[in-house]
């Protein structure tokens, strides 16, 4: 399947081109690059519209003189100088007598007469030449001398960054691409376009890329397509044997000491293999360790060697690892399991027990099931078949999980063993399965058959338990029972996220956090608790929005960014999800949506988990953005759900309010936040309540002054302080307060309630007739709304230069609706709205819906 690929991410490249090939000084340019990088392109690119003649050096020409000219060399027989200047001539001849444009492609072929001809021209400064050479090919000194004996400028082009990489797929398929696939072709391709092209376009034709909500997701192994494979075949040309080893055995296993690949191959097979780039050798501070020069090198010679060979190289290699002096250190022993199932060693029960609680620690779960099947097969008994549900139910392959634990008897093992499964199948029934009733039944079934040594596994799930069912005061009792330092690691941590998140939500933030520090010390030292951590900093991120300290949440975005780097699978797109949520709470609406295209395809997949979650905050990012359709439709669909767990109610509410006020329903979007508020009150959600009123009271409702002020006593945090602030401010028309308090909401990172602080000054400052004021307050307000993609009711009204009330202004909104549609929606009568409908032209001067419609268009940042 053909795609058509846009260049991406080498703005600067061409402007060096276009640079050299002007500048009165120089002579040309070389650009040098890898096969396959995109030299030819970026050269088009920068010389389009100066219609440049093409040379391209080949081998096949390189034994003709002059083969590279061919097209210009008439009667090669005749005088060999006349020849010459006829080339040329013929060459740099132009219609308006000006320099002619020259781009040698690939130059390191071109032949002997051929290279003279184009010193010659560069000599007489007939034509601007640009010259391709290829990386790691040898360039004749008659080639090299054309840019050492004169000026040229030269251009290093590198591989596409994992960024770039990203634009360009997304632009390539027309949308965006899941996070995760994106990382792992530029993994695999290493930037290199022509590589990237190639293995798309197979991928798009074998289904294996494949699109899911508009965006794009990779499943399975890429299949090499034929004319690449024959690409890298000819790099690597005639290999003997023992060259052979070296390279496969890094194919399987790299990064290998060079002593070891050494002691498996040999001391000469491995300097050839470096000495012709199929392999590189770095120094690491820890010794000198060997690599394929590029990860496709490694792709082929797995699908291309037999697996006989293969799988004694793998033994050989796990040999060697299990003789060295941190043999047993968790990275090791994972890679020196995970070749050995793979080989042909007799299995190690403790060793595969070991390193799928290694792979599981370092989130890699389909590595950690893999072992831990392998364990369970070689008779390691119990902790063999825990790891496998375990990574099976993090890996949302609940009902297999629960196949393995059903099936599993516990009668004769321990109380804390016992009632360790039992946690675990609990667990899975409730989060994996959504079937939070089994799940409880399972532990009271369970309870009183176990001692003291066990109940406390018990408690500890009970207090998520009750989290996870939306009843914060009832976890809080449970925890009551437990001390979390005493518990084993996966137990605390799990407890101390659920007990964190309900002290977040309730203004507790100086608890959460607390709560959130005693989970990370917990989990370091746990191997089972491979992706909690994420929800450990997502709990932190909204301890920090509640309470209003944005620059906190920042830097916890940029913590996780970091510590998902090096992990697989679902970690890096949590930590995508994170960096969306805190641009969101940061009002960086339009940065928000971009991350969230990412991850499209992945929270589709955790649907009704990690999905659900983040959906929520993608619909009401689109909403601020004015997409109120896509908005709620996210919002439809996770209604459809029917989560039977953690309802996230009063954030999906804030989604649904920011839908009716971009429609142009301001009172209902107060309504439910008014609803919601209340709901929040009840449960003891203060810090949740505070958020509620403060967006309440930014869509200009002014009866939450009170009720705020009470709530800055109870919410810590800057954010109480200042929604109380905000709220008397306009309730009490004071514009210098509102002005002010735009200042101070974006000292602490919320520009959307800036933005709408200077929007009620101006509306205020409008009402008092002092037309300056208002003007520099709606002005900075549309400079935020800009900045942040996001447009207000409060900021579209402080811009309006006609004077329309509030309930006008929402009749007016929704006039692309029947009368009896929008009485409905507003709470009013059918002939209310005609009156005010027939007001609102008045004041306009229109005389048609249409006209009114056409006038108060909503405009989009």
């Amino acid at each position: 399947m053909r795609v058509s690929w846009p260049l991406v991410g080498r703005a600067a490249e061409v402007h060096t081109l276009r640079s050299a090939v002007s500048a009165p000084g120089l002579s040309g340019i070389v650009v040098s690059g890898v096969a396959g990088i995109g030299k030819s392109r970026v050269v088009r690119e920068a010389l389009a519209g100066a219609n440049p003649h093409w040379i391209v050096g080949t081998t096949a020409a390189r034994g003709l003189p002059l083969g590279a000219f061919a097209a210009w060399a008439d009667h090669l027989d005749g005088d060999r100088l006349q020849l010459v200047r006829g080339v040329i001539d013929a060459i740099t001849a132009t219609p308006t007598g000006g320099p002619a444009f020259l781009v040698v492609d690939d130059a390191q072929l071109l032949d002997d007469l051929s290279a003279f001809v184009l010193h010659q021209i560069v000599q007489r400064r007939a034509a601007r030449v640009v010259l391709t050479v290829r990386d790691g090919d040898p360039v004749p000194d008659s080639v090299r001398e054309i840019w050492k004996d004169h000026t040229f400028d030269r251009l290093d082009l590198r591989p596409l960054r994992e960024q770039e990489c990203a634009e360009l797929l997304s632009a390539a398929l027309q949308g965006p691409v899941d996070a995760d696939a994106a990382h792992r072709l530029w993994q695999l391709t290493r930037g290199n376009a022509l590589y990237l092209r190639n293995i798309v376009e197979q991928e798009l034709t074998d289904g294996r890329l494949q699109q899911h909500d508009g965006g794009w997701q990779w499943v399975g192994r890429p299949v090499l397509p034929t004319g690449l494979v024959e690409l890298i075949e000819s790099r690597f040309g005639d290999l003997s044997p023992a060259v052979g080893d070296v390279v496969d055995a890094l194919a399987v296993a790299e990064p290998l000491e060079l002593s070891i690949l050494q002691r498996i191959t040999s001391i000469e097979a491995v300097e050839e293999a470096n000495v012709r780039g199929l392999i590189t050798l770095q120094e690491t501070g820890h010794g000198i360790e060997g690599r394929v020069s590029h990860p496709l090198y490694g792709e082929m010679r797995r699908t291309r060697t037999p697996v006989a060979r293969l799988r004694r190289l793998r033994g050989r290699i796990a040999t060697e690892l299990s003789a060295l002096p941190n043999a047993d250190d968790l990275r090791v022993s994972v890679r020196r399991a995970s070749l050995g199932i793979d080989s042909d060693l007799a299995p190690d029960p403790a060793l595969l027990v070991r390193s799928a609680q290694g792979a599981t620690r370092l989130a890699d779960l389909a590595l950690a099931e893999r072992l831990a099947t392998a364990a369970g097969a070689a008779g390691a008994g119990p902790e063999a078949t825990y790891l496998r549900a375990h990574a099976l139910s993090w890996s949302f392959r609940g009902q297999e999980a629960e196949e393995v634990l059903a099936g599993f008897d516990t009668t004769g093992l321990s109380d804390t063993e016992r009632a360790r499964f039992a946690h675990l199948r609990a667990s899975n029934l409730l989060w994996a399965l959504g079937r939070p009733a089994d799940a409880k039944s399972h532990i009271d079934d369970i309870s009183d058959e176990l001692g003291p040594e066990g109940q406390h596994w018990l408690d500890a799930f009970l207090t998520v338990y009750w989290f996870a069912m939306d009843q914060p005061t009832e976890a809080e009792a449970s925890a009551k029972l437990l001390s979390l330092h005493d518990l084993p690691e996966f137990v605390g941590t799990e407890a101390a996220w659920a007990l964190a998140t309900v002290a977040a939500e309730a203004g507790r933030t100086a608890q959460a956090l607390e709560l959130t520090a005693t989970g990370y010390r917990t989990s370091t030292h746990a191997f089972d608790t491979p992706h909690i951590r994420f929800n450990l900093a997502d709990t932190e991120v909204t301890a920090y929005a509640l309470a209003g300290c944005l620059a906190d949440a920042e830097r916890v975005t940029e913590r996780v960014r970091l510590e998902a780097t090096d992990l697989p699978g679902a970690a890096r797109w949590l930590a995508t999800a994170i960096a969306a949520r805190v641009a969101l709470a940061r009002g960086e609406a339009d940065s928000a949506a971009t991350l969230f295209d990412q991850i499209a395809a992945p929270m589709a997949d955790h649907a009704n988990g990690w999905g659900f979650r983040y959906n929520v905050a993608r619909a009401t990012t689109a909403a601020m953005r004015g997409c109120t359709a896509e908005a709620a439709e996210i919002l439809d669909s996770l209604d459809a759900i029917k989560r039977p767990f953690r309802s996230l109610d009063h954030e999906r509410s804030l989604a649904r309010a920011w839908v009716s006020a971009g429609e142009g329903a301001v009172g209902e979007a107060i309504g439910i936040l008014g609803e919601t508020a209340a709901k929040t009150a009840a449960d003891g959600q203060y810090a949740a309540e505070v958020l509620c009123r403060q967006l309440a009271t930014q869509l200009g409702d002014r009866t939450h002054a009170d009720r705020l002020s009470e709530l800055a006593d109870l919410v810590e945090g800057p954010r109480a302080t200042l929604a109380a602030r905000f709220a008397a401010a306009l309730r009490d028309h004071d514009a210098h307060e509102l002005s002010s308090l735009a200042d101070a909401f974006e000292s602490i990172g919320d520009r959307v309630a800036a933005m709408d602080a200077c929007a009620h000054a101006a509306i205020v400052y409008r009402q008092q007739d002092r037309r300056g004021s208002a003007l520099t307050c709606s002005t900075r307000a549309d400079a935020l709304a800009a900045e942040c993609g996001v447009m207000t009711p409060a900021v579209d009204q402080a811009s309006e230069r006609i004077p329309l009330t509030p309930r006008e202004r929402e009749v007016v909104a929704l006039i692309e609706s029947p009368n009896r549609i929008i009485a409905e929606r507003l709470n009013l009568s059918t002939r209310t709205v005609e009156g005010h409908i027939y007001r609102a032209m008045g004041k306009t001067g229109t005389t048609s819906r249409e006209e009114l419609a056409q006038l108060f268009k909503r405009r989009r940042p």
